[in-house]
């Protein structure tokens, strides 16, 4: 998952060079710290408020690290089995072939067992706190599964979170999960990009004219 930050665009964009700019919060002692898992015993309402005063996104510099996570469980039955080699390996035929479409796509992430993937919701720093705030508690109390990650704050670039399901080929599950997210404000237009994409390098503009969104609702 942590290829995702390519799709972001960020690659040969600076880092800031300092942590001490007074607005940022203070720095982790390892890069785990930008991580949390939560259960049905520790996701409470104090938890939530003090994980996002600890680590709000738009005052957690890139620099600490690209991604803030939070893990409620149930992810494990999509994650176990992934073939990335294999994906890759089959990637490479369908190139050979002239055959790189969306069903072929489909197909290999499919045998291949790497059908996770994440809704994506792009916010500007002033507004991202409180959405991540309600995806955290949506996820963590309402949902009860699930992972959602929001990336820090980068000079001159929105914010990313993506939530994520277990099997993008179950379109009920996809669909729920953007139910949801309406429910919280998010009703505007957003993106649902499959791992499968990620792990192959399928970003705009890409030579076999693939759109990069797998949905868009």
């Amino acid at each position: 998952m942590d290829e995702d930050v390519a799709m972001m665009d960020v690659d040969g964009q600076e880092t800031p060079t300092s942590t001490s700019n007074s607005q940022w919060v203070a720095p982790p002692a390892s890069p785990q710290d930008l991580s949390s898992v939560w259960t049905a015993e520790n996701s409470t309402q104090q938890r939530i408020i003090q994980f996002i005063t600890r680590w709000p996104p738009s005052r957690t510099p890139f620099a600490y690290g690209p991604w803030i996570y939070a893990s409620r469980g149930g992810m494990s039955e999509g994650i176990a089995g992934q073939d990335i080699p294999g994906l890759k390996a089959a990637f490479q035929a369908l190139l050979g072939a002239g055959r790189v479409t969306v069903d072929t796509v489909d197909q290999i992430s499919k045998t291949n067992n790497v059908v996770t993937g994440k809704w994506m919701i792009f916010e500007e720093s002033p507004k991202i706190d409180m959405l991540w705030g309600k995806i955290l508690h949506f996820v963590t109390v309402e949902r009860k599964k699930g992972v959602v990650k929001v990336s820090t704050c980068k000079e001159g670039e929105k914010h990313v979170i993506c939530i994520y399901v277990n099997d993008y080929t179950n379109k009920p599950e996809v669909d729920a999960l953007r139910k949801g997210l309406r429910s919280l404000g998010v009703k505007w237009r957003i993106g649902f990009k499959t791992d499968a994409y990620t792990h192959l390098n399928i970003y705009k503009d890409n030579p076999w004219n693939l759109r990069p969104s797998r949905f868009q609702e």
